[in-house]
């Protein structure tokens, strides 16, 4: 089973990771890929289903792992955290040809780095693995590349050269 390319994109809170995410899945989406996305909650306790609904008078029994199937869709729902190497183990047995990663910023994997304002850049300083920067305004630095926030189309051509220079 081929690999599929993993990119991290990473940055603080309100620095347009989600909105980006967004965008380019609809563009590999649209050119054939299968995108799988992985979301970190940092330190929240999210609620996925509805009070009083089946899935989650399951869980709320106690259940410690919970599936709901339709004709159109299928969640799994597990009552402990997964570490971001078995989500993406999961996703790529699913035929994931693209796995994009919102948060997770200690882990090792291929970064864009989203800088909003001026005491973002101390982020620079934290991750690893950044293969470019995405900025609101542009910054003082030749170490990496970097791209406009508002020019979603270079982004996408810069994810996509990152995928054949892998594959």
């Amino acid at each position: 089973m081929k690999q599929p390319y993993v990119l991290q994109l990473v940055g603080y809170s309100d620095s347009g990771k989600t909105t980006l995410l967004t965008k380019l899945i609809a563009h590999f989406e649209q050119s054939g890929m299968r995108v799988g996305v992985v979301k970190h909650d940092g330190g929240h306790d999210f609620e996925w289903d509805q009070q009083g609904k089946d899935t989650w008078r399951y869980r709320e029994a106690g259940a410690s792992l919970v599936a709901i199937t339709s004709e159109t869709k299928t969640v799994i729902h597990e009552q402990r955290p997964t570490p971001l190497p078995q989500l993406i183990e999961r996703l790529t047995q699913a035929g994931a040809d693209l796995i994009l990663v919102e948060g997770f910023k200690r882990e090792g994997y291929p970064k864009l780095v989203l800088l909003r304002k001026a005491e973002d850049l101390e982020l620079l300083h934290i991750v690893t693995a950044i293969k470019g920067i995405v900025t609101w305004e542009p910054i003082a630095t030749d170490k990496w590349p970097q791209l406009s926030i508002q020019d979603d189309e270079a982004i996408y051509q810069f994810v996509k050269r990152l995928l054949s220079e892998e594959g």
